[in-house]
């Protein structure tokens, strides 16, 4: 964890989406400070976007004490960037933060 997933109507480009996915994890290493074998990025080209923003992007991530408010913001920021820069769309940005005590996971 980190896990990003991105939900657009779209496919893009195969060279924008790897340009995209390398900008997120790095991303999640330098500013959520992750192993990079824990971050996982999905993109879901083809969703039917019905309402609302043309990309939507879903951030769960593992609450500790060092990705806080601002640590979230920067995050953002280059996530909003870069999803700009390689897919020009402004995504719509949700992050949750997933309790350590309450996650249960395999692999």
């Amino acid at each position: 964890m980190p896990v990003i997933k991105l939900f657009t109507d779209e496919k893009p480009p195969a060279a924008a989406a790897a340009a995209l996915a390398s900008d997120i994890e790095t991303l999640c290493t330098t500013v959520l400070n992750a192993s990079s074998d824990a971050v996982q990025v999905v993109l879901q080209a083809g969703a039917a976007m019905l309402r609302g923003a043309p990309l939507l992007a879903e951030v769960h991530y593992r609450a500790r004490a060092d990705r806080d408010a601002a640590a979230l913001a920067r995050f953002m920021e280059g996530l909003d960037a870069s999803c700009r820069r390689h897919l020009g769309l402004a995504p719509r940005i949700r992050c949750f933060a997933v309790d350590q005590a309450t996650l249960y996971a395999r692999n």
